[in-house]
């Protein structure tokens, strides 16, 4: 394909390719190779390399991926890739024994341009991410029924641990790769071949991840939304304890008072069982029925939602 001037795009996993073999197969620039292969950490993302010939950079993607069933709590997996684009063709290295093309499946048609693979490429990525918010959003649309359905007010602790680390790990990512792509449309324009499209590819993925940026913001101030109704929840459920309780402890502490006539007047186990059980039991049907009651279901007899 080097040979009949055709640009194409090569995926590769880095547990089935070895560095010689791309070394040999599309003739690396010692640089880029560097930067290629030298980027393992957490903050891959934020790697970048451009000499005129070559750009690199990372990018995440999420992909469904097997996982212990233990595990197995969300179906989409972050995956990092690291991107070189060349005059010649489009390489993406990962760890992960997966097919971008086959998974992703972005548009290529015939006769486009190379700028346009490009996009097309890198927009299926982004994509993805969004297809993994959805998912934590559709987590946290289960949490946020959690407090109506039932449950005491208690939020599931297990979606709690995932869905937070997750977007955590997503605003991370999309925030570097925000400061990437903004460079990367200059870049590859200054690389032959990639100067004769004027469509504005690279401002559309800019778009595209200050809009993913956004939602995820938006998703994590909703999970705080939802920690917060959590709290309200169990503040008023000490709330009604208490309401309850209020009355029946300023009557056992009344009567708990040894003086001379509250002596002299128990003297029988009539008056025994009438002041210290039923007046403490009178005083908690009260409280329920004139407090509580009317703040849970109202007078109208429907029952409130909170």
């Amino acid at each position: 394909m080097r040979s009949q001037g055709r640009f194409f795009w090569l995926d590769a996993s880095r547990s089935e390719t070895s560095r010689d073999d791309l070394v040999e197969a599309l003739r690396i620039p010692e640089q880029s190779l560097r930067s290629l292969f030298g980027s393992g950490d957490a903050y891959a993302s934020r790697a970048f390399h451009a000499d005129g010939e070559s750009v690199v950079f990372g990018l995440c993607c999420y992909l469904e991926l097997e996982m212990p069933a233990d595990e197995a709590t969300v179906r989409l997996r972050p995956v990092q890739v690291q991107v070189l684009v060349t005059a010649d063709y489009l390489l993406t290295l990962h760890q992960e024994r997966v097919s971008l093309p086959t998974v992703l499946a972005p548009d290529l048609p015939e006769g486009r341009t190379n700028r346009y693979v490009v996009y097309s490429v890198l927009d299926a990525m982004l994509a993805s991410s969004f297809a993994a918010l959805e998912e934590v959003e559709l987590m946290l649309d289960i949490l946020a029924a959690a407090p109506i359905d039932g449950g005491g007010g208690r939020l599931p602790r297990a979606t709690l641990r995932e869905a937070g680390p997750r977007l955590a790990t997503m605003r991370r990512w999309v925030g570097a790769e925000q400061a990437v792509l903004e460079r990367v449309g200059v870049e590859i324009g200054a690389l032959r071949g990639f100067d004769t499209d004027d469509e504005p590819y690279f401002d559309r993925l800019d778009e595209q991840v200050n809009r993913l940026l956004a939602s995820i913001d938006a998703a994590a101030n909703g999970m705080g939304m939802l920690l917060d109704l959590q709290l309200n929840e169990r503040a008023y459920v000490v709330s009604v304890v208490a309401t309850i309780f209020v009355p029946l402890t300023f009557i056992t502490g009344f009567f708990g008072m040894n003086f001379g006539w509250m002596v002299d007047q128990i003297g029988t186990q009539i008056a025994f069982w009438l002041l210290g059980l039923l007046v403490p039991v009178a005083a908690g049907v009260l409280a329920w029925r004139l407090l509580v009651r009317r703040f849970l279901i109202g007078d109208d007899g429907q029952p409130r939602r909170h």
